[in-house]
């Protein structure tokens, strides 16, 4: 009798639990997956809105050290415009309802035209008003920051920081030769600028 030989063929696969067990792990990698992804998106989301706030605060500081450095002279002008301690195309102090305001007669370069910039807190935003200095008549009134909390400033004189309320009392002669601006909006934070005057 001559052997017989069989050949058994063996089929692999995998069992319908081991195919339950892999979708359940591939489904959970994603759920992990996409929670982190939803994570960053939402952290990306945050620092580009306070990347923007902080652009739109210091394009306002920036404007306002514009409209600073480019006053009138004190030789071109005539009478008195600001106080003793200050440039005399500047005013800071307080308006009629308690806000602290600036305002700065401001030239254009290549003109002969002056006109008035004035920013002030109405309504907890600041606003940049302009206006033509011989009439008075506004050209524009521009919402710069929103969502403010307070506006403040403070002036140097005689080494010394005070408050534009206190400006009557300073010595004869001394001049104000920095201004500090405090920017505080609500949740963003407090910003300072201090420019040569």
């Amino acid at each position: 009798m001559s052997p017989v030989t069989c050949h058994q063929s063996l089929v692999t696969g995998f069992t319908l639990v081991e195919m339950l067990v892999a979708i359940s792990l591939l489904a959970l990698l994603a759920l992990i997956a996409w929670r982190g992804f939803d994570q960053i998106s939402a952290q990306r989301a945050r620092v580009d809105a306070d990347t923007a706030a902080t652009d739109r605060v210091m394009r306002t500081l920036a404007q306002m050290e514009r409209d600073l450095a480019q006053r009138i002279p004190d030789a071109l002008i005539a009478g008195s415009y600001g106080a003793g301690a200050l440039a005399s195309a500047l005013q800071i102090g307080l308006d009629e309802t308690g806000r602290t305001r600036i305002a700065v007669l401001r030239g254009y370069p290549g003109t002969s035209r002056v006109r008035s910039v004035t920013y002030t807190m109405e309504d907890a935003r600041l606003m940049r008003r302009l206006t033509e200095n011989d009439n008075d008549e506004e050209i524009e009134n521009l919402m710069m920051l929103d969502a403010m909390s307070d506006f403040a400033i403070r002036l140097l004189v005689d080494g010394k920081w005070i408050e534009p309320q206190a400006l009557k009392e300073v010595t004869p002669g001394a001049r104000a030769v920095a201004i500090e601006i405090a920017i505080e909006r609500e949740g963003d934070g407090r910003y300072l600028q201090v420019l040569q005057i």
